[in-house]
């Protein structure tokens, strides 16, 4: 028995939109894991950027890397006896997933004259 041309293209028609359906999916995949490596960047950057200004006693320079960190990040910057650590730690929004926590930590010894 033949199928009729209306049934083939049926077929042809469910398959394309499950075709497109499964690169709509792995494209919101792809942008939330792109997403989530550009902020761990960020936080890394940010932690480096304010061990290392409060590491050569730079309130200016420290409050400046401040500023600039992420917005709606969580700073925490420890004076301890050989160096500074700095961790900076957000909260990303991952299509499909929910907020993602990425977090970093630095560490920078003292500069010269500028110990605890």
């Amino acid at each position: 028995m033949r199928r009729s041309r209306r049934g083939e293209r049926a077929m042809v028609t469910v398959e394309l939109a499950i075709g497109l359906l499964t690169v709509a999916v792995l494209a919101t995949c792809l942008a939330g894991l792109s997403l989530l490596g550009v902020a761990q960047a960020t936080v890394s950057e940010s932690s480096a950027q304010l061990a290392r200004q409060a590491a050569r006693s730079d309130e200016a320079a420290l409050r400046e890397a401040r500023t600039r960190a992420p917005e709606g990040a969580v700073i925490d910057v420890r004076r301890g006896s050989d160096g500074v650590t700095a961790t900076v730690t957000m909260a990303v929004a991952v299509p499909g997933i929910g907020p993602v926590e990425v977090a970093a930590t630095s560490w920078a010894a003292y500069e010269p004259g500028s110990g605890p």
